[in-house]
């Protein structure tokens, strides 16, 4: 008692001893959730760190500058709930008010109630990093936490290698690959890298003590290296083998021996061999046997990253606010365009600029360095190793946000954190502080009742403003569409925009309702508008726009379809053909009318001359070969597939003067050529033309030369054996004895289990005696025996 009394007159008392298992199961159970990437998970993780500060708030205090740090980070995020006309104004924001008609409030954020959800995680954030580097803790209290993290992420490496042996899956983890909590791979990969470079040091630090307990450890450092390969990450094995070898040689160093050396060097190999031996497929995501396959030019996410940069240039200096970037992100890519949405810049340091501006950015490194003099003197006896691998673990996560969003993520940011805040020298030498305690308390309250909120309204579908209620009420919206209750789907979706202006799917949905609901067009048209323009990518929103019109509006419908094909890229002529199927059969007149797409675009007559017969083929025709006489503007495989259709439903006669006038054409029109000639009864024309351009049969692989005498021996020995056949015919044409080699072929032609071959080899005898009709039959029996197979 006395010494607790002590303790408190001269500073800040240490934790106790349930904080040393509270404070690291927090990150962990946060991956444990799925790496809390959804809202109600996060509010979950929140709400224990409210709770957490309430009952044990921060004594201390980091000093003045690192404070000012705090504070002014948050004030970067709160800057975006000023007027709007204070800043400078993009031009995406004076679109969506005037060329759209989108409501946006006063505020420098579109979506003030998004941010505010946004701004209260990265509260909580900075909160939790406050926290973990001023627990005044003993050397014994440090070592346990550190041991506790990871401990509980190598169990969590277990679960995962487990599960996925299983083939399961929790119901809250939501992989693609069906294996780690995070749905990307490579924040699994960020942390089980950092947490092995923890539980190397653990196991460093029983051995040179002398306990057993290194075996565990080394158990434990070996599961994280089998879930990095597991997990098919190149992030999570960059940071294993670069942490492994930066915390070896930062030991071996300091100690100036040779056996540190020799031990370190030996972990480090039995690292590599394993990543080698039982990597497999993850290594060969680096290629190492084709170094130009990953080049920076061709890597998506640098296309990302120059979109980025283009969003950031149209911004405000103090960014777009947080919660911003997918649906205003979506606007400005053009060099990364493509089919699936981005929803965010594949960049932590990228997305805190582009939502917070330069100074967040500014500040946080700022931050770093004020409180990275605090992890010194690692001197003996300061749980030195420990701490150097929490530091190197943080750093590595730092390096690894310049390429991915790990930070982004309750899960790993909060791991990252806690290791930076374990990292720090203690005792910490720092001030004890009557205000933090308060304040703490304060944000703590404030943490709960947020955290438990969204929890909550996740789970019970609430409309809570925000995030949450945003998103359950475009559930409850679709849910109403489909059982067409268009008013409530209106009604919902309405609401939902309230706090969510720049979500495309809610002006979709309203548009859908009304539609069906008969409201006005103008209203259905302007939403529909405002989902293209805030989807601009994707064709799948305009084309189920047209499927919506086609009933009422078919003149709208061709509009919205041809935006679909315009944004379909290499996919536009499979939806063109699925377009004319569709109608075909549900509305004749509008497929009469989808040919205006395809006039002027080659590709897409082509497209559109598979579909018809008649009249409508020839019609079709010439409205291609109007446009392109040489077929230039087609693709090898379109002009295959145009000259399949003349040849089965157009004019073989004019086929044949075009094909004159353009020889190269006869590669891919000698089908209907053929059937031309044959229709003319110039058996030796076609056959002449199938011989030179038709596809020839693969055909036995022989001994070599051998006499006429050997072969025929070896035929009468098996008449059925296929080998000895064919390298009787081949000798008999050799020689000249045609009719001998027609004799051998139609052996095995009159039986139906021959090879195909024996049809062709039948119409070269064929064609070797002048007989040119008999040949052109049997090259066709060929052809359509090798259809049939």
């Amino acid at each position: 008692m006395q010494v607790s009394r002590q303790r408190s007159a001269a500073g800040p008392v240490p934790a106790p001893g349930w904080i040393n298992l509270a404070a690291p199961a927090l990150p962990v159970f946060a991956c444990f959730l799925g790496g809390a990437t959804t809202k109600s998970a996060e509010g979950i993780v929140v709400a224990l760190l409210g709770l957490l500060l309430l009952i044990r708030p921060p004594q201390i205090s980091l000093g003045w500058i690192t404070n000012a740090i705090v504070v002014a980070l948050v004030v970067c995020g709160a800057v975006a709930f000023l007027p709007a006309r204070w800043f400078f104004q993009p031009e995406w924001r004076a679109a969506l008010m005037n060329d759209f008609g989108i409501p946006l409030n006063v505020d420098l954020t579109p979506q003030p109630w998004l941010t505010l959800g946004c701004l209260v995680s990265f509260v909580a954030g900075l909160s939790w990093l406050y926290y973990c580097a001023t627990q005044e803790l003993e050397l014994r209290g440090a070592r346990v936490q550190l041991r506790v993290f990871a401990s509980g992420i190598a169990l969590l490496a277990a679960t995962c290698i487990a599960l996925y042996l299983a083939q399961m899956a929790p119901p809250f983890w939501h992989n693609v690959r069906n294996f780690g909590p995070f749905p990307n791979r490579n924040q699994t990969g960020d942390l089980f890298g950092i947490a092995a470079i923890v539980a190397l040091a653990c196991g460093q630090d029983d051995l040179r003590h002398g306990r057993k307990r290194w075996i565990v450890w080394l158990l434990a450092f070996a599961l994280l290296i089998a879930a990095v390969i597991l997990n098919f990450s190149r992030a999570g094995v960059l940071i294993l083998i670069a942490g492994t070898a930066l915390w070896i040689a930062a030991v071996a160093l300091r100690q100036r021996k040779a056996t540190p050396f020799a031990l370190g060097f030996s972990i480090l190999l039995l690292v590599a061999t394993a990543l080698l031996v039982f990597g497999g497929e993850t290594f060969e995501r680096f290629h190492l046997r084709t170094p130009g396959a990953a080049g920076m030019s061709s890597d998506f996410r640098w296309l990302i990253f120059q979109d980025a940069w283009h969003m950031i240039r149209a911004s405000p200096w103090c960014g777009i606010g947080l919660g911003n970037f997918e649906p205003i992100f979506a606007i400005f890519r053009e060099a990364s365009l493509g089919d699936t949405r981005a929803h965010h810049p594949e960049s932590d340091w990228l997305w805190l600029w582009a939502e917070l501006g330069w100074p967040a950015l500014f500040l946080t490194v700022a931050g770093f360095f004020s409180i990275v003099p605090r992890v010194l003197p690692l001197k003996d006896g300061t749980n030195q190793r420990l701490r150097l691998a929490a530091l190197i673990g943080a750093i590595l996560f730092a390096l690894h946000g310049i390429v991915d969003v790990s930070a982004h993520r309750v899960g790993t940011a909060y791991s990252a954190l806690f290791l930076f805040g374990l990292s720090l020298h203690r005792p910490l030498r720092l001030r004890p502080s009557r205000s933090a305690p308060i304040i703490f308390r304060f944000v703590g309250l404030a943490l709960l009742v947020a955290g438990a909120s969204w929890s909550v309204a996740a789970r019970k579908d609430l409309l809570l403003p925000g995030v949450v209620g945003a998103d359950n009420a475009k559930q409850l919206a679709i849910v109403a569409n489909r059982g067409r209750n268009y008013p409530e789907t209106i009604d919902l979706a309405t609401r939902a925009l309230h706090w969510a202006p720049l979500d495309w799917q809610l002006y979709f949905l309203r548009a859908l309702g009304e539609v069906q609901a008969r409201q006005p067009t103008a209203s259905a048209l302007d939403d529909f508008r405002r989902a293209r323009f805030l989807e601009p990518n994707a064709y799948e929103v305009p084309l189920e726009e047209g499927n919506v019109w086609l009933k009422s509006q078919p003149v709208l419908a061709l509009t919205a379809w041809r935006d679909a094909l315009r944004r379909a890229g290499d996919r536009r002529d499979q939806l063109y053909a699925k377009l004319l199927s569709q109608t075909a059969v549900r509305d004749p007149a509008m497929n009469r009318t989808l040919e205006q797409l395809s006039n002027g675009q080659p590709s897409l007559m082509v497209t559109f001359l598979d579909s018809v017969y008649g009249d409508r083929f020839n019609a079709g025709l010439d409205h291609l070969l109007a446009r392109d006489p040489n077929l230039e503007m087609l693709t090898r495989d379109q002009k295959k597939q145009l000259f399949m259709r003349w040849a089965e439903r157009g004019d073989l006669a004019r086929l044949a003067r075009e094909a004159k006038e353009h020889q190269d054409w006869n590669t891919y029109a000698w089908e209907g050529l053929a059937k031309f000639y044959v229709d003319r009864k110039d058996f030796r024309a076609a056959y002449e033309l199938v011989r030179k351009f038709g596809d020839a049969p693969t055909l036995p692989q022989t001994a070599g030369e051998s006499s006429l005498d050997d072969a025929q021996k070896q035929y009468f020995a098996a008449p059925n054996n296929y080998a000895a056949g064919y390298a009787f015919y081949r000798e008999q044409m050799r020689l000249g004895k045609f009719d001998d080699a027609l004799v051998t072929a139609r052996h095995f032609t009159e039986r139906k289990d021959s090879p195909v071959y024996f049809h062709f080899l039948e119409a070269q005898a064929w064609a070797a005696e002048e007989n040119w009709e008999r040949a052109w039959n049997a090259w066709s029996a060929y052809r359509e025996a090798t259809r049939k197979r």
